[in-house]
């Protein structure tokens, strides 16, 4: 049971054959249908998971995907191994289900538990296990039954990397066992009558009917066939399937060439495989068939030859069966399978993008710090300041650049604030034109007087950079791409919250999407590229920030009439605050050097940079390589206002460091610098950050700001104490 579910598109309406799709914000745990409902409305106090609220994010990821997949899966998740599941895992459950919701595993499934214990444990102990047609006695509605089911167990990971639980998917084969006993005691008797029917058909092509009456009554479908592919006996169920797939039906004695002869694609089909058989092959494989408009099916076809007493072969003959379904169920598995081993990449990715931003942003750090240095030195000589400020820019888009990697690796927490979008957009001209290549014309359309947008703007740029490669890719390096921004108020209607947002849209001339792959577009690793040309994740990445942020994400496609996507980002009321940017001059503060500062960090390069900086504007600075040297300093009695400690560092964290810090100096001031975007607001413990690389601007504006908030705070303008 291989557990894990694709997100399914929320389409709002149809209309025109143009598909507009809203995507509404998420809550927790969101949609799942009855179960989704279920578990919002469920009482957790008994359960051994706890509440939702309290779930790691790696478990509420495993349970966001199932809740919206339609194949049966469940988690188990901590020591007791408490249970969730989706809808299509609740038929499977059968009258154990609602009270399973929640429970532990063991008192869901104690009647299989010895059958399925050591596949448990060896998940639990981080091996994935597959069993294919287990047998299991199961009381799922009152009695014992016999079932068969197809699952494998996967371990599944927590945020620290030890396996905290167990997913799976499940395919309840039950039903191909029991007719795959049916065909072989079909099999069986077809044996039986072949001798006779050998003879009968050489002596008489009257006592053909015989062999048709002996097989009247199953539901499999028999057909026997001459050298000519004309039919010597067929069943009554071969003869309604046949007109049924093909709208024509079958008589004892027509060519199955000349009946499909209006249909020369399945005719070629048909004559394909019945011309291995009459040619003294004898096989069994699985074939599609059927007109796609009426209805077209999977079967499972075993060909074996007719001869005559001679041994001369005289024709052949085929038993079928409807295995639709269980092909469905594979396709399913295996779909659910190939999503599992892209998430685990993907988490791979992050991983060691995470580790490199960090040793990058160190090494980034230094360079920043010098070069700011050198520019104020050398601010009176043009060249060598043109020079410098190059390098300076440049070291400011590897950051940028660092961003977007992590962000793409899905390790950046989003970092909303008020954003100028028109400026934003504008700002990004140069780099989608460099993108989108000669043969693309850009257009922007924003509209005057704009509210702020509430959003992360680097994500936006990453989104806006996805939305624009895509649509290139679509217009084959040629056509117009055009970018507009305007207002938009929501009345709360299509699963969008009432209020003012800001519309951006991204519109192309390509080729547009069919309502299939329009329905699919934003499915994580959904993608219409061939192989190594696309990730599938720039869509659903668009998708996310916006649901993340607020708002809305929507797609409006038609084949021949290009693809609009549009973001619907919440309009903000605060005022946009540029970012610093350390290639342009700042004028900093100068203090009277009565404020003492401990700096903390074990890279001694990006320390000495830092110290240098904040002695420049007049701090009186202390630098040491690790938190227990801070700690001791303090502890003998050293006088500080501010401590400036990194987030990693080796045997106590930034973070830890500032907790033990604020024991023996409650009105100590905190700055977390560090080089892991990923550091949310939860892991820093509400201090204050800056992100590295940064320069002198940035660092004294940072600790300014430390020391503006800790005076209105004594002023009584705030409730609470800064960070």
């Amino acid at each position: 049971m291989h557990c894990l579910g694709a997100h399914l598109l929320d389409r709002s309406h149809v209309s025109d054959g143009t598909l507009d799709k809203w995507v509404r914000p998420p809550g927790f745990p969101d949609g799942g249908g009855a179960v989704g409902a279920l578990m919002r409305g469920n009482d957790w106090s008994s359960s051994p998971l706890g509440a939702p609220e309290a779930w790691p994010q790696s478990l509420r990821s495993v349970v966001g995907l199932l809740l919206n997949s339609k194949f049966p899966m469940f988690v188990a998740w901590g020591p007791e191994l408490g249970f969730l599941y989706n809808d299509a895992y609740a038929e499977i459950l059968g009258a154990k289900h609602p009270r399973s919701l929640g429970a532990r595993f063991h008192d869901i499934w104690s009647e299989i538990w010895s059958d399925i214990s050591p596949l448990i444990d060896a998940a639990m102990a981080g091996q994935a296990s597959f069993s294919e047609d287990l047998p299991l006695v199961m009381n799922r509605k009152g009695f014992d039954e016999q079932t068969w089911f197809t699952f494998s167990y996967s371990p599944v990971r927590d945020e620290s990397g030890a396996v905290a639980g167990l997913f799976c998917a499940v395919s309840e084969t039950t039903q191909r066992i029991l007719a795959e006993r049916a065909l072989r005691e079909g099999e069986g008797l077809l044996r039986a009558m072949n001798e006779t029917l050998e003879q009968r058909v050489a002596e008489a092509l009257a006592e053909r009917k015989i062999f048709a009456d002996l097989f009247e009554g199953t539901d499999a479908y028999v057909q026997v066939a001459d050298m000519d592919y004309r039919w010597l006996a067929i069943n009554r169920a071969a003869r309604n399937e046949f007109e049924r797939i093909f709208g024509v039906r079958p008589r004892l004695g027509d060519s199955m060439l000349d009946l499909l002869a209006g249909q020369p694609e399945h005719r070629a089909a048909l004559e394909a495989i019945w011309s291995r058989a009459l040619a003294g092959e004898e096989f069994t494989e699985v074939r599609e068939f059927g007109d796609a408009t009426r209805s077209r099916r999977a079967y499972e076809i075993k060909f074996n030859t007719l001869r005559d007493r001679a041994g001369r072969q005289i024709g052949a003959f085929q038993f079928v069966i409807d295995v639709t379904e269980r092909v469905t169920a594979q396709k399913r598995l295996a779909e659910a399978e190939e999503f599992l081993h892209q998430s685990r990449k993907m988490e791979t990715i992050g991983q060691l993008t995470g580790g490199v931003a960090h040793d990058f942003n160190n090494l980034l750090t230094p360079i920043v710090v010098a070069l700011d240095q050198l520019r104020r030195r050398h601010d009176d000589n043009e060249r060598d300041r043109r020079l410098i400020v190059g390098a300076q820019r440049a070291a400011e888009r590897a950051g940028t650049l660092v961003q977007r990697l992590l962000a793409f690796s899905r390790r950046q927490h989003l970092q909303p604030r008020a954003v100028d979008i028109g400026g934003l957009v504008e700002g990004m001209a140069d780099l989608m034109s460099r993108s989108l290549g000669a043969g693309i014309e850009l257009v922007f359309d924003m509209a005057d007087d704009l509210m702020p947008a509430q959003v992360d703007p680097n994500q936006l740029e990453l989104a806006l950079l996805n939305l624009a490669v895509n649509a290139r890719d679509a217009m084959s390096g040629r056509g117009r791409l055009t970018i507009t921004a305007n207002a938009h108020t929501a009345d709360g209607h299509h699963h969008l919250a009432a209020g003012a947002y800001i519309r951006l849209s991204v519109s192309d001339t390509g080729t547009g999407m069919d309502e299939d792959t329009l329905r699919r577009a934003t499915e994580p690793f959904f993608t219409t590229k061939g192989i190594g040309e696309g990730t599938g994740l720039g869509l659903s990445a668009v998708q996310g920030l916006a649901e993340q942020s607020g708002g809305a994400f929507r797609l409006d496609s038609k084949l021949g009439r290009g693809t609009t996507a549009t973001l619907l980002l919440p309009a903000s009321e605060r005022e946009v605050v540029e970012e610093i940017r350390e290639s342009e001059p700042v004028a900093l503060p100068v203090f009277a050097g009565t404020r003492a500062v401990l700096l903390v960090d074990d890279e001694e390069l990006v320390r000495a940079g830092i110290a240098e900086m904040l002695r420049e504007v007049g701090y009186q600075v202390m630098e040491v390589g690790s938190a227990y040297q801070a700690l001791d300093l303090l502890n003998d009695g050293l006088k500080v206002d501010v401590l400036i400690t990194d987030y990693a560092m080796p045997g106590m964290t930034g973070v830890e460091l500032a907790r033990e810090a604020r024991s023996l100096k409650p009105t100590l001031l905190v700055l977390l610098i560090t080089g892991y975007a990923a550091v949310s607001d939860r892991e820093a413990g509400g201090l204050a950050r800056l992100a590295k690389p940064f320069g002198q601007a940035r660092l004294v504006a940072a600790v300014d700001e430390l020391f503006k908030a800790h005076d209105r705070a004594i002023l009584g303008q705030s409730p609470h104490m800064p960070a």
